[in-house]
């Protein structure tokens, strides 16, 4: 799984223990993990100008709709971040549970990327893997 690759999982497991579809985007992976962040089309007070939205209530990155990568204007949600076993979602992918949605280019990749690193809810192993897979 690269950074910048968006997939749908029908059976993502949150922090608060449910289980739930949900679409997410590949930030970088070391050592077998992936590190992850799931989206909502929910906007919730979130802002919708274009990239980087550090000063909501809930640090985010805005894709609109037209952009062409998703069906609606979604949000990265990076108030949290997910790791994922790199065995496991290949596992996933092979069952057809986890659907490579679509690959976002290098650049729009990198925006989101710089921003997360910019969230204070990422650890230092989370840091550490999403620098080692800038694009």
């Amino acid at each position: 799984m690269t950074p910048g690759s968006v997939y749908f999982d029908e059976q993502f497991h949150f922090h608060d223990g449910e289980t739930g579809e949900k679409l997410f985007v590949v930030l970088g992976s070391a050592d077998s993990v992936i590190v992850v962040a799931k989206t909502t089309s929910q906007q919730h007070g979130r802002g919708v100008t274009f990239g980087c939205q550090p000063a909501d209530r809930f640090h985010n990155f805005f894709i609109p709709m037209t952009d062409g990568y998703l069906k609606k204007p979604t949000w990265v949600c990076l108030d949290e971040f997910y790791d994922l076993n790199a065995v496991e979602m290949l596992n996933k992918r092979f069952t057809g549970r986890v659907k490579h949605i679509c690959a976002l280019d290098d650049q729009f990749t990198r925006l989101i990327q710089d921003c997360s690193l910019q969230s204070l809810d990422i650890s230092e192993a989370q840091d550490l893997a999403v620098r080692a897979c800038l694009v």
